[in-house]
């Protein structure tokens, strides 16, 4: 994803004209379909205020977690399409939980109007300090030496970091032991206590590395991370070539009107350029994207494809 040049872009929608066209006649239902304390309800609550006072309508952000994202992603789908429900969606739900479940009760590709990217960031590769592992390369080379004795953390089947753990695998052509746990702060902890012995955990775990609970040894984007650049690409630290986002974005039930879609993207990319919405953002290990729809629904159609593969390549199944 082309970052800074992608947020540059959105102010050049097209629609932007059409914008003031439309506006809330009562309160904007935001769901997050995932547990309050999580990225995507932190990012939903910090464009609240700004968003809200720009539409003249409050945002009451709605957690409805369950099913990997899908329940409330599902009610999404469902709602009437008229500017006055959103959701908050991470890559889940929204790109790879279709090639898990058997039945997701929405269509991806076609239950949604894309609205834009709001946030990216690389997952974060670490390592317990205290084990001999300074590279990729190094554990890389363990693995060889000992084919599925490393574990290394998931924060549950099918997730984007258990998904980008086993592209890497494949791309180093090594076995680890996947050790499964119920969520993202507990999969760190395991890092953290010397359980496991690797995570590809999310860009908030920056802030154990700093502390020295955590050695990070890569992120997973092809190119360094802004927000801490000090830390190498997975190629620079002698692993594979691989690529891997946390991303974050918003969309309408399909059939919202294309002023609706115009006015919500103009004043959420807005929100997303103010000095402390950014830097808020920062702090959080990520960078403010807002793209315009049209970019949000290609990368989508593109990182569809490339998870699948990883998922069929695994034998990865969610009852």
């Amino acid at each position: 994803m082309r970052r800074r040049a992608i947020l540059a872009a959105g102010l050049a929608l097209p629609a932007a004209a059409r914008a003031q066209a439309w506006a809330p006649d009562r309160p904007i239902r935001v769901v997050v379909p995932f547990g309050a304390g999580g990225p995507t309800d932190v990012i939903a609550r910090l464009l609240a205020e700004p968003v809200g006072a720009a539409l003249g309508q409050p945002l009451v952000i709605e957690n409805r977690p369950g099913a990997g994202g899908n329940l409330g992603t599902r009610a999404v789908a469902a709602a009437a399409p008229d500017g006055h429900t959103l959701v908050l969606n991470a890559s889940g739900p929204l790109v790879i939980n279709h090639f898990l479940y058997r039945d997701l009760g929405y269509d991806p590709a076609t239950a949604f109007a894309p609205i834009t990217v709001l946030t990216t960031g690389p997952l974060l590769v670490v390592t317990n300090p205290r084990l001999p592992f300074h590279s990729v390369g190094d554990l890389v080379e363990a693995a060889r030496r000992a084919p599925g004795g490393l574990n290394y953390a998931t924060a549950g089947n099918g997730t984007v970091p258990h998904l980008a753990t086993e592209l890497f695998l494949r791309g180093a052509g090594v076995r680890m032991t996947n050790v499964t746990y119920r969520q993202t702060p507990d999969a760190t902890q395991s890092v953290m206590r010397g359980d496991t012995a690797v995570f590809f955990d999310s860009p908030q775990s920056i802030a154990h590395v700093r502390a020295g609970t955590l050695r990070a040894l890569a992120v997973t984007t092809p190119r360094r991370f802004a927000p801490f650049a000090e830390i190498p690409t997975m190629a620079e630290s002698g692993g594979p070539d691989i690529s891997a986002e946390a991303w974050y974005g918003l969309l309408a039930p399909a059939g919202t009107p294309a002023a609706a879609i115009a006015r919500l993207h103009e004043t959420f990319t807005t929100a997303l350029r103010r000095p402390e919405v950014s830097a808020r953002i920062a702090t959080l290990g990520f960078e403010p994207v807002g793209n315009t729809p049209a970019e949000f629904a290609r990368f989508m159609a593109a990182e569809a494809p490339k998870w699948r593969g990883v998922i069929e390549a695994a034998q990865i199944r969610i009852e």
